[in-house]
């Protein structure tokens, strides 16, 4: 008899996901409605010393951002929340960002992006680069240290702050020290071995995968190749900030993870990868009821720290 991969914590949820619709079967706003529920039923996050929620201007008009900003933080995570670039906002990510405040004693700017279809490819990765832009240059006036910054995300936020990073140095912009990816997207080309394994009865499907690619980028035109969507497809990864890349084993975009922190490896980028064993994709935001998502969120908050203090 085959034993079945996925922690027994996390078997009723993979159940529950495979008898519904997949994304593709649903509206944005349904699905939006969706993760709301979700994260909502997950509970709040520890109370942090100051939270301001304002907006910042952006290409594509205000973008909603919240700061966490503990006493004496010595310097600031730029963070992205995931949903495929279809979903999520600064509420649905709240808990995870209160959590990185709290452990990691640094700043957190969680930044509500644009999200596709009503704001397709690149609007995602135009409003995460200007959040950091204002961070560096404006972050001062609202209390927010600016000298050593960081950046993490998480699925498509992983995606973004990967892309993040590239853009960085490739315009000369603001210094970032450190990158934390959580299970990032980082090709659109959708080739990889564990989009087939773990195509169904794991939480997420491949072909929700497919749908958030089509729905944010290749529908609208986008090359599956162009780096800014595909940060596995950049010409180079030399020069980027050292990274921490989390992956989950039973997790359609596992390989795409991993593969990217191979490509940061053979760049000479210092970069430590670790695979969760037994994970299912979103369980990084599963803390208070799955002691792996506490142990990830940990992990992040210690290696950004060390960045920064390193700095």
């Amino acid at each position: 008899m085959t034993m079945n991969p996925i922690h027994p914590r996390l078997r009723p949820l993979a159940r529950e996901a495979a008898a519904k619709p997949s994304m593709a079967e649903i509206t944005a706003l349904q699905a939006r409605a969706g993760v709301a529920a979700r994260t909502a039923a997950r509970g709040a996050g520890p109370a942090i010393d100051r939270v301001l929620d304002m907006s910042i201007p952006g290409p594509g008009g205000d973008i909603p951002i919240r700061a966490y900003i503990p006493v004496a933080a010595p310097g600031t995570v730029v963070a992205f929340h995931g949903g495929g670039w279809l979903m999520g906002n600064r509420d649905t990510f709240d808990a995870v960002c209160r959590n990185l405040a709290a452990d990691s004693g640094l700043a957190v700017l969680n930044v509500d992006y644009r999200l596709a279809p009503e704001h397709p490819f690149p609007a995602a990765v135009e409003d995460a680069w200007a959040a950091l832009c204002w961070v560096a240059n404006r972050g001062v006036e609202h209390g927010l240290p600016t000298q050593r910054l960081t950046v993490m995300g998480e699925s498509a936020g992983g995606n973004l702050a990967a892309v993040v990073c590239l853009l960085a140095r490739d315009q000369h912009g603001p210094k970032i020290l450190a990158q934390a990816l959580v299970y990032p997207a980082t090709d659109a080309r959708q080739e990889a071995q564990t989009l087939r394994s773990y195509a169904e009865g794991f939480m997420q499907r491949g072909a929700d995968v497919a749908h958030a690619f089509r729905t944010y980028a290749l529908d609208h035109g986008a090359s599956p190749t162009d780096w800014r969507l595909s940060p596995l497809l950049a010409p180079s990864h030399a020069g980027v900030p050292p990274a921490l890349v989390l992956t989950a084993e039973c997790d359609a975009v596992r390989d795409d993870g991993e593969a990217y922190a191979a490509k940061l490896a053979e760049a000479d980028v210092p970069v430590t990868c670790v695979r969760y064993m037994g994970m299912l994709h979103t369980f990084y935001g599963m803390r208070g009821t799955l002691d792996a998502a506490a142990v990830a969120q940990r992990q992040v908050a210690d290696m950004l720290r060390a960045a920064v203090a390193g700095g």
